[in-house]
């Protein structure tokens, strides 16, 4: 029996025969964060760790993106308080995900950026698609890349990091693979198989196991979690005071607007 849970129409929860799937579902914004997203995303994962017939994690995006981070309309319109209420929301979310007993497996079908790219990251498998895009654009619209760069920095190493932030690069699925930000990339038609498989393959595991391995995991990164939390709170503050966030968000979404006006 499959039960489908249907928050608000920006993401879905369904569980069927073990295996929660997340979906974030904005497609017209390529699934980029917006509050609502956020909070429901993270009230799904707290769901699917509860439920004691979850035993294994699915996210992935709606249409043609994984999630393309941060929604920068909301991010022009907001003042210091919101963003400061923004960056510990974020780090509540965050917190939550690294505390889940529950693997997870990160379906990505297409462009994960910025706080997209940051979920696929603390994701425990990443599974992309020929289609997956992958890229750390902060500097792009006036961001500071604080927690995106410790994550990265454990996983794919100083060098390939500070070329990824510094030069905001979308990298496609095969470097990503090659630079380790991937586990296995797949043809696209067959992505839903790929991920099908390795639920089945983790779904043999005793979860007690799999969440005392977990729950290691997380005492591992405690340390670098609690000092990229505190940089980012610090950060991003000194940022939005400085105005290059909000003129960065304000330029984007007025190109995006201007794109869509000339097509």
């Amino acid at each position: 029996m499959t039960d489908t849970t249907s928050t608000r129409p920006c993401l879905t929860l369904a569980i069927d025969k073990g295996v929660a799937l997340i979906t974030m579902d904005r497609p017209h914004a390529m699934n980029a964060f917006d509050r609502t997203q956020r909070e429901l995303f993270q009230s799904a994962l707290l769901s699917a760790d509860a439920d004691a017939d979850v035993r294994v994690i699915v996210i992935t995006g709606a249409g043609k993106a994984f999630c393309a981070g941060q929604d920068q309309h909301e991010s022009a319109a907001m003042d210091a308080a919101g963003s400061a209420a923004r960056i510990d929301s974020y780090m509540a979310l965050y917190e939550v995900f690294r505390g889940l007993g529950k693997p997870v497996i990160a379906r990505i079908n297409g462009v994960a950026a910025g706080a997209g790219l940051q979920i696929a990251l603390m994701s425990d498998l990443r599974i992309a698609s020929t289609q997956a895009r992958f890229g750390m654009t902060e500097f792009k619209v006036g961001s500071a890349a604080i927690f995106g760069s410790a994550l990265l920095h454990s996983i794919i190493g100083e060098a390939a990091m500070k070329r990824l932030v510094l030069l905001a690069e979308i990298v496609p699925a095969a470097q990503s693979l090659a630079l380790g930000l991937v586990h296995e990339v797949v043809d696209d038609a067959r992505l839903d198989e790929r991920v099908a498989e390795i639920c089945t393959q983790v779904l043999q595991w005793s979860p007690t196991s799999v969440a005392i391995t977990k729950s290691w995991w997380k005492e591992m990164g405690d340390e670098m979690f609690a000092k990229a939390a505190a940089a980012a709170r610090r950060g991003h503050a000194i940022n939005f005071a400085s105005g290059a966030y909000s003129l960065g968000a304000r330029k984007f979404t007025e190109r995006k607007q201007a794109n869509r006006a000339n097509m």
